[in-house]
Formats: C-alpha cells, sequence, structure tokens
C-alpha cells in the first residue's frame, strides 16, 4: 500500500497554483472583530495555571473570529520529561476530530452525484444486503435476531443511527464481537474490515437510536469506491493540499517523529506521567488501512483551516470545497426529536450541533457544531458568532468535555460586540 503521509513538501508547480501557503499564523488584533484582547489573555492564564497544576502536558489554543486569528497560544511541553516546548511545529493525535474531515469528503462527493442520503447501504455495498438485527439472548445465552424494519441508509450512516456500533463502550454480544474482530481501530484492509463487519448483526434497528460507532470508517471504505483513490491520496488531494493543511498526517515519517507530542495521563497523586496505556494506533509507520474515524495526527492551525472553510460556506482563500447549502445541509441537527445524543444537543453529519442552548451546561449559541477527539483535543464552530476555536492537547483517558466547556466561557466572556 502506498504510503499514506498526507502532506509532501515536493510539490508540482501545478500544485503550487492551486494550494494555499501554509504560512505562518497572522495574528489580528482582538478589538478589530469585536473581541477583548483583555479578556483573551485570561484565557492564556487560565490554561498555564493548568500546566502548572499539572493537567497535562501542553496546550496548541486557537481562536479566530469573523475569519481572523486573534489568539494562537502555545503553552507547555510537548514532551515534559526533555523539556521540549510545544511550538507550532508540534503534532497532535487527534482522533475522532477525523470524522468531520470524512464528512467533509463525503459531502464532496455528495455534490459530485456520487449517492443519496436515502440510498440504503447494501446499494453500495452488498456486504450488508443480508443483516440481521439483534433482539437480546435466550436462557442459553444465544443471540436472538430479527430482520431489520427497514435496511440502514447513507444518512443514518452519517448519523450514527444506522445500527451498528464501536464495540467498546457496552459488553453486548454485538460488542464482543467487535471486539473479537477488531473492529473499533480498524488498521486492516478496508474490504477485510467491511467483510468482518458484515458478518455480524446490527446492535438496533436503524434509524431508532444513536450509538457511536464505526461508521464513519465504512464512510471511509465508501469514500474510496467512489473516488477510486485511497483515502489518504483523496484527501490530500481534494482537502488538504488546497487548504495549506501541511501538518496533517495519517503516521509520523521518521524525519518528524520528534515532532509527534508525548501522551500523558495523571497518576494517583495528581501528577502527570507518559501515558502507558492503549494508544490504538502505529502513528509512526502506514497503517494497513485508514481509518475514517481516528487516524489523522494534525495541528490547531491546520485544523483551523478547514473549520474556517465549513464557517464561510464552503469556501477558504477563494478556493471552493462545498456550496453554502451543502455545508449547511451537513451542519444541521438532523436527529429525529425523539433520539437523544446529549442534553441539548442534536447531531449532524459527523459532528454534534446544538439543539437547544438552554440545556446545555455551558454558553453556546443554537446551530454551533463540534467534536473531540480521544486524546482530549476539541474543537466547535458557532456560525451565529462567526467564531471558530481549535483545542490540542494530548491526555488521556478523556477530558475533552472538561476543556470545551471551560474554553466555552473564557472564550466567549471575550465576545464585547
Amino acid at each position: 500500500m502506498k504510503k499514506l503521509l498526507l502532506f509532501t513538501t515536493l510539490v508540482t508547480t501545478l500544485f503550487l497554483q492551486l494550494t494555499v501557503s501554509a504560512a505562518p499564523v497572522k495574528l489580528t488584533r482582538a478589538e478589530s472583530v469585536g473581541m477583548s484582547s483583555a479578556r483573551l489573555a485570561n484565557v492564556e492564564r487560565r490554561l498555564q495555571a493548568l500546566l502548572d497544576e499539572q493537567d497535562t502536558g501542553g496546550f496548541q489554543l486557537l481562536v479566530a473570529r469573523r475569519g481572523k486569528v486573534v489568539m494562537y497560544e502555545n503553552l507547555g511541553y510537548a514532551n515534559v520529561e526533555q523539556k521540549i516546548p510545544v511550538t507550532e511545529q508540534t503534532l497532535f493525535r487527534i482522533y475522532s476530530m477525523t470524522k468531520p474531515v470524512i464528512a467533509v469528503a463525503m459531502m464532496m462527493l455528495y455534490e459530485e452525484g456520487h449517492f443519496s442520503l436515502s440510498d440504503p447501504l447494501s446499494k453500495h455495498i452488498p456486504q450488508f444486503a443480508d443483516l440481521e438485527v439483534y433482539t437480546g439472548v435466550d436462557e442459553e445465552g444465544n443471540m436472538l435476531l430479527e430482520a431489520p424494519q427497514r435496511e440502514p441508509t447513507i444518512h443514518d450512516l452519517l448519523q450514527h443511527t444506522a445500527g451498528f456500533t464501536y464495540g467498546v463502550f457496552g459488553d453486548t454480544p454485538i460488542d464482543k464481537a467487535y471486539r473479537e474482530q477488531n473492529l473499533a481501530t480498524p488498521n486492516q484492509n478496508l474490504e477485510e474490515f467491511i467483510d468482518k463487519l458484515a458478518s455480524i448483526p446490527l446492535l438496533y434497528q436503524p434509524g431508532t437510536r444513536w450509538v457511536y460507532s464505526v461508521a464513519m470508517d465504512v464512510q471511509g471504505y465508501l469514500i474510496e469506491k467512489w473516488s477510486g483513490q485511497e483515502l489518504g491520496t483523496f484527501l490530500e488531494k481534494r482537502l488538504f493540499d488546497p487548504l495549506g493543511m501541511d501538518q496533517t498526517m495519517a503516521w509520523v515519517p521518521p524525519e518528524s517523529a520528534s515532532l509527534l507530542a508525548s501522551m500523558y495521563t495523571r497518576n494517583e497523586a495528581g501528577d502527570i506521567e507518559p501515558y502507558a496505556g492503549e494508544l490504538y494506533f502505529d502513528h509512526f509507520n502506514p497503517p494497513a488501512g485508514f481509518s475514517g474515524g481516528a487516524q489523522l495526527i494534525s495541528t490547531a492551525d491546520d485544523y483551523w483551516r478547514m473549520c474556517q472553510m465549513l464557517l464561510d460556506g464552503g469556501i477558504f482563500a477563494g478556493h471552493r470545497f462545498l456550496s453554502p447549502l451543502t455545508v449547511e445541509l451537513m451542519s444541521q441537527d438532523r436527529l429525529r426529536d425523539d433520539i437523544a445524543f446529549r442534553d441539548g444537543l442534536g447531531f449532524g453529519f459527523n459532528v454534534s450541533v446544538v439543539r437547544d442552548n438552554t440545556l446545555t451546561d455551558y454558553p453556546s449559541s443554537n446551530g454551533e457544531f463540534a467534536w473531540a477527539g480521544l486524546a482530549s483535543t476539541v474543537f466547535w464552530i458557532d456560525p451565529n458568532e462567526e467564531l471558530v476555536v481549535v483545542l490540542m492537547t494530548q491526555f488521556m483517558p478523556f477530558r475533552g468535555a472538561y476543556y470545551g466547556e471551560l474554553l466555552h466561557r473564557l472564550v466567549r466572556a471575550a465576545i464585547i460586540e
């Protein structure tokens, strides 16, 4: 398999014409976009206080409003033991923040007519034609199955309502089957992954529940099938190169290995220490199969470029990626009213969406969309306030909800008009 490094510095003249130069982030005075520099300084002070309290190793934070970056801070250490500071070149495992990237790729192919949202999965993946649905176990512990009331659709796939699961958060026979087949982090040929997944019954009737799942890995397989390219190649050529996301990659080559931030956790004494648990991916070698759910490594600057493109209706630096209507389609809450994701939150295509900001436990705007990554990275896009916030760190177990709630309070407090 071709190595899946997603950006190369050896760019042809043609790509130099098409690609946005990944120049250093240019900071704009906060007051020029209705924010307070003094109040943004409080964000930095609070994050530094967390580092002083050994909350994590380091942070990389980018805040942009009205298309202008007003804050780009690198705080603490990428490697605490060697005292290697976080810099603009530091790389972070973003895990599930890969999912919104895959949604963008899916919608690019949607605009080209490759699928309809109502298409049953079996139309594009015949292996899914004869799926059954788990309903429980009998007295001997054998699985009870029934036919699906309807087939899962592409729309279900984009919303975690298709009937799949991840296998790591539950203990049903279906979850156990996922674990036995190593489906949660499919570092395997994607065709093999699909065959294994199709051999396991659905956890629930399609469209009736929201369950976090391997659906984005199925999306990755479909992107390869429709585009005729490996997923990494498609993302590189169609998204990362034109956006100037030159620090976003599927794995870190030897010459850049020292740039990948170390992972940390806290011990019983409350001190941070290197994380010795499961990282799920070998981030220093090309994968056997690209995980559409969790593969990518990136930086706050790179990720902001994609976010800003979405906030601006599908365009960045003059390059059109999606139409404004397609971005709206992707970022709308599309869950049925009787299906809950979380208090106040619905779900769009691979992103959470604030459905009722009076029910969230942090200040937010209705229509704000977001997601986070396993290593406590987090981002959100607030169209109402024309705001993008991206936070990178490397900490397990997941603390992204805490960091997201804190930053919602601190960053929104800096908006003065």
